[in-house]
């Protein structure tokens, strides 16, 4: 018996150097004991704290009970003095009886009768003493959302100010507790865990409910106001480093005569390009060294984009000249072209000369005749 109190107690100072709390009193079935000092007079069952009357051992209920055993006390001497009192008074009466009738103008006097006072019903009263649950709601919220701003508080103080080997133990020994309640509920059977949230559902009172409530609410917001402070915090950043966007205007695009007259395949192709007008091309302003404009000539123009036909790429001096023109001319205006050529051999060629002559504002691609 003593190895096994040994036992009991060497569990129990373990338990308490790795959690820093004492293990809960448990019964044989695995129940938790705790003790409700709070019954309801009229049929004896448990109520919450304020809702019926409190039967604990307390110092003020010693001495109310020890106020009241005296007062039942003093209050029973006088009744047996009174019963004495009535016997000796019974007595005379009857000797006085016997020894005979009383005189004619005497007469016993008539006490009148007072009615029984009904006392208040228990339900009554706690009907006219219960508290408005709305009120109790938003109080329980306050009480939850105090409580978790106290213990955010807490921590971030104690993050600051403890050292960091302290601060990494009592992580250590948190978790350990959390570790130890999980292998606790798992131990517990599930109806047992079932029964027991129903039961705290159903009596739970407003401010409990309102308590919970406030304290979901706040873990919340802890967990939602740090990446939501973050994310305004580098939008304004965004904001003031932005720089308003430079608006151009949009490109004159001007029409020269086609003076080139070819009944040939490369000119019926570049004809056909989008956005061309017959015996028109359409042209770019390029401004010279000296501040001159020249226009520079394209084939078709498709919403931003202006449309060169290439029917055979060649790397000669004229095609490298012009090549750098119509990018010279691109750049001015901020725009892109485009070559089109009909093979994808000819694709090649033109992107070979497009790196050879580091050109990067013109594009190509393949449309067929």
């Amino acid at each position: 018996m003593n190895e096994a109190s040994r036992g009991r107690k060497s569990s129990a100072f373990s338990w308490w150097l790795r959690t820093g709390r004492l293990p809960l009193a448990v019964s044989p079935d695995g129940l938790e004991l705790k003790f409700n000092p709070w019954h309801d007079p009229a049929d004896g069952r448990f109520t919450f704290a304020g809702a019926g009357r409190h039967y604990g051992a307390s110092e003020a209920d010693a001495a109310g009970g020890a106020s009241s055993r005296t007062s039942d006390r003093a209050g029973a001497a006088p009744a047996l003095g009174d019963r004495s009192k009535s016997q000796t008074g019974t007595r005379s009466k009857r000797k006085t009886s016997r020894a005979g009738p009383p005189a004619s103008g005497a007469h016993r006097p008539v006490r009148p009768v007072p009615p029984p006072v009904q006392p208040k019903s228990t339900e009554e009263g706690q009907l006219g003493k219960q508290p408005n649950p709305v009120t109790e709601f938003v109080g329980g919220v306050g009480e939850g959302l105090y409580d978790v701003g106290k213990v955010t508080v807490a921590g971030l103080h104690a993050a600051r100010t403890t050292n960091p080997a302290t601060t990494v133990r009592s992580a250590g020994r948190g978790i350990a507790g959390m570790i130890d309640a999980a292998i606790a509920a798992e131990d517990t059977p599930a109806r047992i865990q079932v029964s027991r949230a129903a039961s705290a559902v159903a009596n739970a009172s407003a401010r409990d409910i309102g308590r919970a409530t406030g304290t979901v609410a706040g873990n919340v917001a802890l967990a939602v106001a740090p990446g939501a402070t973050l994310s305004k915090v580098a939008a304004l950043r965004r904001l003031r480093m932005a720089r308003p966007r430079t608006t151009y205007e949009p490109p004159q695009i001007g029409w020269v005569r086609e003076t080139t007259r070819s009944k040939k395949s490369w000119k019926t192709y570049n004809d056909a390009a989008p956005g061309a007008r017959a015996g028109q091309a359409p042209t770019l302003m390029r401004t010279m060294a000296d501040g001159s404009k020249r226009p520079v000539k394209f084939d078709g123009i498709q919403g931003d984009y202006v449309i060169d036909r290439k029917w055979k790429v060649v790397d000669a001096p004229h095609a490298r000249a012009q090549l750098l023109r119509q990018s010279q001319v691109l750049a001015e205006h901020r725009l892109i072209g485009t070559w089109e050529v009909p093979t994808l051999v000819e694709k090649n060629k033109a992107l070979k000369l497009f790196k050879k002559m580091s050109v990067t504002n013109i594009h190509v691609k393949v449309v067929k005749p």
